[in-house]
Parts: C-alpha cells; structure tokens; sequence
C-alpha cells in the first residue's frame, strides 16, 4: 500500500477595523473547483464559495512566508501594506493560518488565474458566504482579531 504524503498548507486573512468599528476579513472565491468548495446540501451541485487564501508549503519556505506568498496570488496583498501578522493556529493538522492587520484596504494588487472575485466581509457575512470547512477556522481567527483589537493581545 502507498502511502500518501502529507501536504502542508498556510494561509492568511488580511483584516482591517472599519469606520463602523467593524472587523472586515478578505476572503477569495476560486476560479474553478480544482481550487475548493462546497456540495449544496438542499441541490448536492458543487458550489463555489468564498475562503481564506492559502496554498502549499513549498520546501523552501517557512509557513509564514508561504502564507505571505498565497496572499499576494490569491487576494492581492501587497507586504508593505501590513501593519503586523499573527499566527492564529494550526488547522486540520495540516493548515497554519495567519491574521494580516492592513493599512489601507483598497491597496491591493491583482489576483492571479485561481481567484474568481474576492470580497470584503464580516463574520455573519463569510457564515452565509463562505466555505463551510473554513467556518470554524475563521471564527477562531475573528475571535483572535477582536482581542487584538478591543482586547489586551498584539
């Protein structure tokens, strides 16, 4: 029997404090299902929804940098446009996520071939919107984003 290599992953959600005093995270909606999404529980059709950027470890890079690099492929960011990044957690044992705090939300480059449309939402936005598998992923990463924000960490 073969068995299958592990594949790690990192990835990012580029946050920012609206003038609304609201957390609003970027998120991505791929361009085809080679790149994720759900199946319709009520029409059981393969649906494309939106999720945090993230890609492949590659082995010359640290999950920092890989989740650096998928941020800038998939939703835009530009590095100079970070105001600090934090680790969040460790994802299915095989996903390291990161928090980038931005500067200026409409500083963003062009998203390369995987990214369909990318969008700027809440939390109750991304529970209607978003990938179901990344839910409780992303509710781990708000929550980490408010106590950097209204709380004592960061």
């Amino acid at each position: 029997m073969i068995e299958r290599q592990k594949i790690y992953r990192a990835g990012v959600i580029p946050y920012f404090v609206d003038s609304d005093d609201k957390i609003k995270m970027l998120f991505m909606k791929p361009s085809n299902s080679n790149f994720g999404g759900d199946i319709d529980p009520v029409t059981g059709e393969y649906v494309l929804r939106y999720q945090l950027a993230k890609g492949r470890v590659e082995q010359h890079e640290t999950a920092q940098e890989a989740a650096l690099r998928e941020g800038e492929e998939e939703v835009g960011l530009v590095a100079d446009n970070i105001f600090g990044m934090w680790h969040v957690g460790n994802f299915l044992g095989r996903t390291d996520v990161y928090v980038a705090k931005i500067k200026d939300p409409s500083n963003f480059v062009q998203h390369h071939y995987e990214t369909e449309s990318t969008k700027w939402m809440t939390l109750d936005e991304f529970e209607v919107e978003g990938r179901e598998l990344h839910r409780d992923l992303v509710r781990q990463a708000h929550s980490f984003m408010e106590m950097c924000e209204y709380g004592t960490w960061c």
